[in-house]
């Protein structure tokens, strides 16, 4: 039934919808309806609500070198000012978000009225769970009252079938990646001046990866070549998406999901990162390292190539830097061989990045969706995204350029320091995201902009190898999330010792067989049956 009612958000009937928690009744205008009535609905969101929430919330690292609390960002400041609610925000410490998430759902009488979390893999069970729980509320009761966010969700199919579950729950403001082409935005990044001086160019291939790292080491005295940290190692895919698989679960060619660990392929990727890790051209403490000692290897001539980001990696090294003709290129995901058409990007962003679900501790239900709401119009949208017209950004042709405050930031801070303190253009929270009119400003040297589509070569491939973001049952998230932590515990480790060679890929079949003895075929199974759900969506 839930399913039905979103489904039908677009017809051009009105429908009356129980308000559950208001007491009332009210209809619904369609989204296809004249503009007046648009933009009476636009208006009607920016109403001023006159109520109070908490808001959990984890903090954007940069935002955190910058402000205290996300209620000291200009955004935000402009966004209770407009709609007349005043947010009471809850950060959890640094590093610590999963942790305090597990407490605060632990303890339901304490919960904030919002929390903000990616609820379809930290809450047990999923976002459907959460809501038979009684730790969230189902959105589709309040419809009437978020009239921009109903429009907003009809307006893509894609992103409708990524914003609900297999039971057509809606539950929360999402987070919306909007960018379409250039969905990911990290990769491979190596050391430009570097590969000038010893006749190079960008590597693609495996072995032309293998004989620039050979020479960082050799000629340019690097004694970490290729950093990255272990759970980036995992997490995006690298050089193993050169031998056609994943860390984790993806399509083939056919549509079945598979399990990257237990192909044979994976026993050829990691053949090669042991060589590599054997004759020194992986960062002998890449298990344990962190991003400082990345960034310090990146900036100290100790690494010519690192896992980063175009913003935070790329443009925090270019800035850093003190070394003469220092130069980075954002580099393609690696291929076998020469030509080979990749099938992942380092990346696979999904349209529904992380979800702010009201609790049903909430009391002022209509203030917090009025809010919310407002982030789907045009005006929420520039507000998020550019901050205030005169002060963080002016309209120049009809489209909004940021000022001088956030590109020169007369406070000397970097552009995406400056962007934490004034908006939330790139971080995940409710309403929509990464703009191409923001990305189009936000990377200021042209080896980012271009890095930015390098790093997207394979997108297109990605997008149809990489899983969804399906959903599983209560009762079959159970069971997937018991048979996968003991699978990634093992997998970790003993990828971490073929590596090291710590054990021996003689081993590998013994690997495997463990893997499976785990329970990843039963897990295959789940992964398959959500994937059917979410395609019938």
């Amino acid at each position: 039934m839930r399913r039905k009612r979103l489904a039908c958000l677009c017809l051009g009937a009105m429908m009356a919808l129980s308000t559950a928690g208001c007491g009332k009744k009210a209809e619904s205008p369609s989204p296809s309806a004249s503009g007046d009535v648009q933009k009476e609905e636009t208006q009607k969101s920016g109403d001023k609500t006159g109520g109070k929430f908490t808001y959990w919330v984890e903090m954007n690292p940069s935002a955190a070198t910058v402000v205290q609390n996300y209620g000291d960002i200009e955004y935000f400041k402009k966004l209770q000012e407009i709609t007349g609610t005043q947010i009471e925000f809850m950060h959890p410490p640094a590093g610590q978000t999963t942790e305090q998430f597990k407490l605060l759902i632990a303890s339901r009488k304490d919960l904030p009225d919002v929390v903000s979390i990616n609820w379809l893999t930290e809450y047990p069970g999923g976002p459907e769970k959460a809501v038979k729980d009684g730790v969230i509320i189902d959105l589709n009761d309040y419809l009437d009252l978020m009239p921009n966010y109903k429009a907003f969700l009809e307006s893509d199919p894609e992103i409708k079938k990524q914003s609900i579950t297999d039971e057509g729950t809606l539950y929360g403001f999402h987070g919306i990646n909007m960018e379409k082409v250039r969905t990911c935005a990290c990769g491979l990044i190596a050391r430009q001046d570097w590969l000038d001086d010893l006749g190079l160019e960008v590597p693609e291939t495996i072995d032309e990866w293998e004989n620039a790292l050979r020479l960082f080491k050799e000629e340019k005295g690097a004694t970490a070549p290729f950093t990255v940290q272990l759970k980036d190692f995992f997490k995006y895919n690298l050089f193993n998406a050169a031998y056609g698989i994943t860390n984790e679960f993806y399509l083939d060619e056919s549509g079945q999901v598979q399990y990257g660990p237990i192909q044979p392929e994976y026993k050829e990727y990691l053949t090669t990162m042991n060589r590599w890790y054997q004759e020194g051209l992986i960062d002998p403490d890449f298990a344990s390292i962190d991003k400082k000692i990345i960034s310090s290897n990146m900036l100290n001539d100790k690494s010519g190539v690192a896992f980063g980001f175009v913003g935070s990696g790329m443009g925090t090294w270019l800035n850093a830097a003190t070394q003469e003709n220092y130069a980075l290129v954002g580099c393609p995901n690696p291929v076998l061989h020469k030509g080979d058409e990749g099938m992942f990007s380092p990346e696979y962003k999904g349209k529904v990045l992380i979800t702010a679900a009201i609790t049903t501790n909430a009391k002022d239900i209509e203030s917090i969706i009025k809010t919310f709401d407002y982030l789907y119009t045009e005006e929420g949208r520039l507000l998020k995204n550019f901050g205030i017209e005169g002060m963080t950004y002016n309209m120049v042709d009809g489209k909004p350029v940021y000022s001088d405050l956030i590109t020169h930031n007369p406070d000397g801070l970097a552009i995406s320091d400056a962007m934490a303190k004034y908006i939330q253009p790139n971080y995940p929270g409710a309403g929509q995201a990464n703009l191409p009119e923001y990305i189009d400003q936000y990377y200021a040297e042209e080896s980012q902009k271009e890095a930015n589509v390098t790093f997207n070569k394979f997108s297109e491939a990605s997008a149809k190898y990489s899983m969804p973001p399906v959903t599983a049952t209560a009762d079959e998230s159970k069971e997937l999330g018991n048979i996968m932590s003991q699978i990634s515990t093992y997998r970790d480790e003993k990828v971490v010792a073929f590596i090291t060679g710590a054990d021996s890929l003689d081993h590998f079949d013994d690997f495997v067989a463990e893997i499976k003895n785990l329970g990843i075929e039963r897990a295959i199974e789940i992964k398959t049956a959500s994937l059917e759900r979410y395609q019938a969506r």
